[in-house]
C-alpha cells in the first residue's frame, strides 16, 4: 500500500516544513494553517448534492482561499472510500487536511486523528480502516466537544452542519485531542495483505472501476516470477474460477478471465470486453486466494 511520493510532492513536503507548515509538540503534530490551505474530501454524495453544498459553503464561507479537491466514490462503498482516503494519505502534501464524508444512514460516531502532518477526520464505520493498518500507531479521537462544534452539542447539528463545523475546526488548526474522548478501538474491516503463503497467493480487492475490473492489492513482486499464459484458481468467499495471467485485457479471447500486473503495478481481475465484478459478485473488500491450477 505505501508507495513514494513524486518529485513535486517531495519538493512541496520540503517547502511547507521550512516555512511552518507543521509543528511539533511533544509527539503530536499540530497543523498550522497557511493561507490557502489544503482540503480533500473523499464521499459518495454528488457535488451539487444538498450536503455537499452546505458542507462546502460553510468552509468556503470560513476559508475563502482553501484548496478543495473532491473525490467521489461509489454510492455506500465504504470499502472504496476506506481505499481513496488512504490514497490521498499517501498522495498528498504534507499539511493536507482529508475528510471522509461517507456514513450510509448518517448515524456512526465519527473520529479524528493526525498521521504524521496529516488530519483525518472521517465516520467510525470502518472507513479508517486501511489508513489505521498502515499507521498502527495513530490515536483517534471522537468528534463530541461543543468548541470544535461551533458551541452545539453533537445532537443537535445535521449531518451537515456537523461535517462543517468539524471540518472547519481541523481545518483552523484545532489539536485533533480537542476533539473530544481518545477512540481506542476504532472500527475496522477484516484485512487480508498481501503474502505469499506456501503456493497460495492471498490478496483483498481494494478498488472496482466502473467497468467492473477489480483492482487487488497484490504487488508486482509477488507475481513476477510466474509466466504469463499460467492458468490460476481463484477462490472468494463461495466463488472458484479460473483466470489466465496475461499483460493486458486482450490477452485472453473475449469473454474470458484475465488477470495482469496494471499500470499501477498491482495485480487486476478482469474478463476481456465483460465486467468481473458484476459476474463473480466480486467486489472492493472482497478477500482472495490465487494458486496456479494444475
Amino acid at each position: 500500500m505505501k508507495r513514494f511520493l513524486s518529485h513535486v510532492y517531495t519538493m512541496i513536503l520540503i517547502i511547507f516544513v521550512l516555512s511552518g507548515l507543521v509543528s511539533c509538540s511533544g509527539d503530536e503534530y499540530v497543523f498550522v494553517p497557511q493561507s490557502s490551505p489544503n482540503l480533500v474530501i473523499v464521499t459518495d454524495n454528488d457535488p451539487g448534492s444538498f450536503i455537499m453544498v452546505k458542507i462546502l459553503g460553510e468552509v468556503r464561507s470560513n476559508f475563502p482561499d482553501i484548496q478543495i479537491t473532491y473525490l467521489q466514490s461509489k454510492k455506500f462503498d465504504i470499502y472504496e472510500g476506506a481505499f481513496l482516503l488512504n490514497t490521498v494519505m499517501e498522495s498528498f502534501p504534507a499539511g493536507t487536511v482529508i475528510a471522509g464524508v461517507l456514513e450510509p444512514g448518517a448515524n456512526s460516531r465519527r473520529i479524528v486523528y493526525q498521521c504524521g502532518s496529516k488530519s483525518v477526520f472521517a465516520s467510525d464505520n470502518t472507513l479508517s480502516t486501511w489508513i489505521l493498518n498502515d499507521y498502527p500507531d495513530t490515536k483517534c479521537y471522537f468528534v463530541e466537544n461543543v468548541s470544535v462544534l461551533g458551541g452545539y452539542q453533537p445532537e443537535e447539528l445535521s449531518f451537515e452542519d456537523f461535517y462543517a463545523e468539524a471540518i472547519c475546526s481541523l481545518i483552523s488548526g484545532t489539536a485533533v485531542s480537542g476533539f473530544g474522548p481518545a477512540c481506542t478501538i476504532p472500527n475496522s474491516f477484516p484485512v487480508q495483505k498481501a503474502a505469499l503463503k506456501g503456493d497460495t497467493i492471498l490478496g483483498q480487492v481494494l478498488f472496482t472501476d466502473n467497468f467492473g475490473n477489480c483492482i487487488t492489492n497484490i504487488p508486482d513482486n509477488l507475481m513476477s516470477e510466474i509466466p504469463v499464459g499460467s492458468v490460476f484458481t481463484l477462490t472468494s468467499d463461495t466463488i472458484q474460477l479460473s483466470v489466465e495471467k496475461g499483460m493486458t485485457y486482450a490477452s485472453v479471447p473475449t469473454g474470458e478471465n484475465v488477470c495482469f500486473i496494471n499500470s499501477s503495478d498491482f495485480l487486476e481481475l478482469a474478463i476481456n470486453y465483460g465486467n468481473f465484478s458484476e459476474k463473480y459478485g466480486i467486489s472492493a473488500g472482497a478477500r482472495i486466494k490465487l494458486f496456479e491450477s494444475q
